[in-house]
């Protein structure tokens, strides 16, 4: 008698612990973490035209590569900061917008992702020679993000180049 009810009790277990295990190996909602990138494009857009290099920085990882004419260097988040407050405070921006829809690819797990950005961006600046210059340049960039174990994204790496110049 004691085998039996065992042999009962053993199966709906053994059912609940597959079946728990199982939902355990569900493939990533990329719909949704695409959403969730794409609000941080938003944010860097947001982030540059109102000139906020504390919204842009945020999104950086603690420390983050960076490949630009040539060189490849770490930036880590408060060294970051200032430069974009330096920058920020030398430029005014009168267009910052994509050209194209950015693409998003992931890792099989989704905790990495890349987006490539194609932007024209237009802004104002004040040279060495305190003449005022207008800049009209069209940027492409990808950008490699890594999702930390809170769930958000950080951009751990970044290769940016662009078109010459086109001054008016």
């Amino acid at each position: 008698m004691m085998i039996k009810a065992t042999r009962y009790f053993v199966f709906p277990v053994t059912l609940m612990t597959l079946i728990l295990f199982s939902s355990c190996d569900q493939k990533p909602d990329l719909e949704a973490e695409r959403e969730k990138l794409l609000m941080l494009h938003k944010e860097q857009q947001d982030a540059h035209l109102k000139e906020n290099a504390k919204q842009l920085v945020d999104q950086f990882a603690d420390s983050m590569f960076s490949v630009n004419r040539g060189k490849i260097s770490i930036t880590a988040r408060d060294s970051g900061l200032k430069r974009f407050n330096n920058y920020f405070s030398n430029v005014e921006f009168k267009k910052w917008e994509d050209m194209n829809q950015p693409v998003i690819e992931f890792s099989a797990d989704a905790s990495m992702a890349y987006m490539l950005v194609d932007k024209q961006v237009e802004l104002i600046y004040t040279n060495g020679e305190n003449r005022e210059i207008e800049e009209n340049t069209h940027y492409a960039w990808v950008s490699i993000f890594k999702k930390e174990d809170d769930g958000k994204w950080k951009i751990v790496c970044n290769v940016s180049t662009n078109e010459p110049e086109i001054k008016k």
